[in-house]
């Protein structure tokens, strides 16, 4: 059954529901390219205010409160999701953002709305159970833990990341036949194959030095990045250290800075190649020459990770769904999980001389893939379509 319209809602609350968004539409235009596919920013487009306010608070709780956070994120994931006060959440966005949720589905018409923020899912609910639509609700869950404001009893499809987290769902009451495992959607080129020898060249890199790749963008102008930094740049053997800030300009420049009053000083750890990048669109690229990468343990870089088959190095993970990512990516071996620089030291300079480390990190890759990718979010979604569409028909 063809794909026709689909509207696709997130929020830009870290970039990972927006990238996981973006990777839906690419695969479903990828499959069709006649269909209409629409990511709108659900909680920007109700209210900016709100919007503006709300990821001030986020942001500034994840970097100077993260225990306040991991705190709230516990607390909310107790609130059932069919209570009387998981219901009166549900109604504040559409309180906040009046009937225009409403009004834009008339408008756009879509065959089904996909949810990859927790917010919209929640609202589309309560226009279900009131009566207000017809338009089915499918949620992505963009992390690889079951948080209870992702469950919702008028959602039709829930497509989650790995089989740990359907078995949460199953367990907060979730039938079965709504679960789809899919992985978390990552963009195609993550997916494609390269030619690393190819790569190494196209970006001027030493074949013969072992690649460190620091998403530095996810940490931000922070102590732990400039301790990361420093301890890179101090490791006693050859290294080729690729840095990304992403869109932080401050934090460009002050990784270059450190960088380079490193070398000037003439340390040890001067001889490393390191190169300093900003915001680029070919992260997968360099994933592919990499033999490890230092992030943080979001939803969607993990994944990104996952897909291209690189270990990694998850320092010291934000209490809440961070640290549940972290421990589903160490508990399958495919991730190490440091708290201290003392632990990065250890890990670090194990992972450098342990060959069979690397080895049986790669192999386990294989096995977590398989469990993972089961089926595909388009797949699944022309099968729903095509239910639905002969459900309709019967009872006209």
């Amino acid at each position: 059954m063809a794909i026709r319209r689909v509207l696709i809602l997130s929020a830009s609350f870290g970039e990972g529901h927006r990238q996981a968004s973006r990777a839906i539409k690419e695969e479903l235009l990828q499959a069709y390219p006649d269909a209409t596919a629409e990511i709108v920013d659900y909680i920007q487009s109700i209210s900016p205010t709100w919007n503006k306010f709300a990821q001030f608070f986020y942001i500034q709780g994840i970097k100077r409160a993260p225990l306040l956070y991991g705190f709230f994120y516990k607390q909310f994931n107790r609130i059932p999701s069919d209570s009387t006060l998981s219901r009166s959440m549900s109604k504040i966005s559409l309180i906040i953002g009046g009937n225009l949720f409403l009004e834009y589905l008339n408008t756009f018409k879509p065959d089904v709305v996909i949810h990859t923020f927790p917010s919209s899912a929640s609202a589309h609910d309560t226009l279900l159970r009131e009566g207000k639509t017809r338009v089915p609700s499918i949620t992505v869950i963009t992390d690889y833990a079951a948080h209870r404001q992702w469950i919702h009893s008028e959602t039709s499809l829930y497509f989650v990341g790995a089989p740990k987290v359907a078995d949460e769902l199953i367990q907060e009451g979730v039938p079965q036949e709504k679960i789809r495992v899919t992985g978390i959607p990552v963009r195609q080129n993550f997916k494609q194959s390269y030619n690393r020898e190819a790569l190494l060249k196209k970006h001027g890199l030493d074949a013969e030095r072992p690649t460190v790749l620091l998403l530095a963008g996810a940490f931000g102008v922070s102590e732990r990045i400039r301790e990361l930094m420093a301890f890179l740049l101090d490791y006693p053997l050859p290294l080729q250290v690729l840095i990304v800030t992403g869109r932080n300009r401050r934090l460009y420049e002050v990784m270059r800075e450190q960088v380079e009053s490193h070398q000037a000083a003439g340390f040890e750890g001067s001889f490393h190649r390191v190169k300093v990048y900003g915001f680029v669109d070919y992260i997968a690229e360099l994933m592919a020459v990499s033999d490890l990468v230092f992030t943080k343990s979001g939803g969607l870089t993990t994944s990104e990770a996952v897909a291209m088959g690189v270990p990694m190095i998850l320092f010291k993970p934000i209490p809440g769904q961070e640290k549940a990512n972290a421990d589903f990516l160490s508990d399958a071996g495919v991730a190490f999980v440091t708290q201290t620089m003392e632990e990065m030291v250890r890990l670090f300079d194990r992972w450098m001389h342990d060959a069979h480390l690397r080895q049986q990190t790669r192999a386990n890759f294989v096995r977590l893939r398989r469990s993972m990718y089961q089926t595909t979010i388009t797949k699944e979604l022309e099968q729903f379509l095509k239910s639905t569409r002969l459900k309709t028909l019967d009872r006209s």
